[in-house]
């Protein structure tokens, strides 16, 4: 017996380091079924690579490749661990499309946020007890006994890491996938860039070079929060100023709680990327097209949404001009936008927000400041930060609308966010999920159409503004708002048009929104 504790000491040190960091877990957020299927994927994930090392490598080579194993198995903890106690969600392949797509302002922004005492605290325990294993024990040299056992060990960790229960919570299976997928999509949008047309033949727009549309993309907005859907604050008093000159459409959602897959899909005609975007339609339709953004055009590498916005005749980036560590508000785009009013000929503008992105104190000048977190209103001081930002929302959308009317042209503006914001109206959180623990507030979105007079009396737009719809057929909608004619439109797909067909509304690939959250 006491050859077989020394022989494996190493093994129960493991075990105890896991089940140390599982019950701090439970301790600091409560139980999750899932959290313990993902402590037992990491203890098979430990056993399997020890077992290997030491059935592969020579004696002498334990050392080092039983240190890297636990510098290994320490980081998949720190970070599983820290994700968890920030999002209540497990590492997931849409995780790896977050991190490759988020810049140095937005990484610094986060950590502001959201990062607490419990947060910083879980890393230091587990950070500190995992040192100690790899400085006292990693290093120790036991005897080769019970050798059947590694060979149990690693037969044991394939078997168990094919279970789905199982797989589906391992860190390295998840990394791999998401970096698979994120570069498969990168390379087809990369394509995209290049050919502003795509492969669009049949396309005509009867065009009198008067046409100016705008589209505006919000940012992390809920319609929740906006006095002109029913808040009880006055976040929108500019846009209820001119409430009788819009549709504020009621049930409209996102497909996705995060900008990626929401406005990747969203831009696009089809389910597969190589059908073509929105803005390379538009442009074989004769539209000049233009891209202004507030949002920072890279992560680490050139955002997927960059990509289709490069797709457009002429970009702006502001958020590239400044200071990794603070964006600028979104009125930097303003004069941004009269430039580009002064380009003959029809045109369309894409307009994307920084919005009411976290962090939300952030996304507001102080004379915005109308809801005081100081004064402790709210259930949380996050609420009135969000409130201010939905605030200095209004005014931005209000100022692109004045600057449109003013052109006297035939023109509209269609405000809509990419996703909605949970800001602990459902759950005690704030912010939005990738793929778990999941709330109405998160694809919620506001969903606004200005119209000119001129534009009003060559279209007839359908006005019931209770029409349920999912921002995954938006590109069909804003064909048939352009009035592009193409194959590639579904106009059965289109809000705008009288032919509109329902189609259910499914969010994250596979869950039917209304049988989920409107029974």
């Amino acid at each position: 017996m006491q050859r077989f504790l020394s022989t494996f000491r190493l093994y129960f040190f493991i075990v105890g380091f896991l089940a140390v960091a599982y019950f701090l877990e439970l301790f600091l957020s409560g139980y999750e079924k899932y959290r313990l299927y993902n402590a037992l994927e990491n203890l098979i994930l430990a056993i399997g690579l020890l077992s290997f090392c030491r059935l592969i490598f020579p004696l002498r080579l334990w050392p080092f490749f039983q240190n890297l194993t636990c510098i290994f198995i320490l980081f998949i903890a720190i970070l599983e661990g820290t994700y968890f106690l920030i999002l209540g969600a497990v590492f997931s392949p849409s995780a790896i499309f977050i991190a490759m797509e988020t810049n140095l302002s937005e990484t610094f922004e986060f950590a502001l946020d959201y990062f607490s005492f419990d947060v910083l605290f879980y890393i230091f325990l587990i950070f500190t007890s995992g040192i100690f294993i790899i400085r006292y024990e990693a290093k120790r040299i036991s005897d080769f006994n019970f050798k059947w056992l590694y060979y149990v060990g690693v037969l044991g960790a394939i078997v168990g890491l094919r279970h789905p229960l199982i797989y589906h919570h391992n860190l390295p299976y998840s990394l791999s996938m998401g970096i698979i997928e994120y570069w498969a999509t990168s390379v087809e949008l990369n394509e995209q860039k290049t050919n502003k047309y795509g492969s669009f033949t049949d396309v005509s727009a009867n065009l009198s070079g008067d046409e100016l549309y705008v589209f505006v993309i919000g940012e992390s907005t809920t319609r929740n929060h906006m006095q002109i859907y029913g808040y009880g604050r006055e976040t929108n008093p500019k846009l209820t100023a001119i409430k009788d000159d819009l549709n504020i459409y009621k049930d409209v959602i996102s497909s996705h709680s995060y900008t990626i897959a929401s406005l990747t899909r969203a831009l696009r005609l089809s389910d597969k990327i190589k059908g073509g975007n929105i803005i390379q339609l538009l442009n074989a339709a004769n539209f000049d097209s233009f891209w202004l953004s507030n949002q920072a055009p890279i992560g680490l590498y050139e955002t997927l949404v960059t990509k289709i916005g490069m797709t457009a005749h002429r970009t702006k980036f502001t958020s590239s001009e400044t200071w990794f560590y603070k964006a600028p508000h979104d009125d930097v785009l303003l004069t941004h936008f009269k430039k580009f009013l002064k380009k003959e000929g029809p045109k369309v503008i894409f307009v994307h927000l920084l919005g009411t992105h976290a962090a939300y104190y952030m996304r507001y000048p102080k004379n915005f400041k109308k809801f005081d977190p100081d004064l402790k209103l709210s259930k949380d001081p996050k609420v009135d930060h969000y409130d201010n930002a939905v605030l200095y929302n209004d005014h931005i959308v209000r100022e692109i609308i004045n600057i449109t009317k003013a052109r006297d042209q035939k023109s509209f503006v269609l405000y809509f966010s990419d996703h909605g914001e949970e800001v602990f109206d459902e759950i005690d959180y704030a912010g939005h999920s990738i793929d778990q623990n999941i709330t109405k507030n998160m694809f919620e979105v506001p969903f606004v159409l200005w119209q000119s007079k001129s534009f009003q009396k060559s279209h007839n737009i359908e006005q019931d503004i209770n029409i349920k719809f999912s921002l995954k057929y938006l590109s069909h909608a804003i064909a048939d708002l352009c009035g592009v004619q193409s194959k590639a439109v579904d106009y059965s797909k289109s809000l705008f048009n009288k032919n509109f067909e329902l189609s259910p509304r499914i969010i994250l690939d596979s869950i039917n929104y209304d049988l989920k959250f409107n029974q």
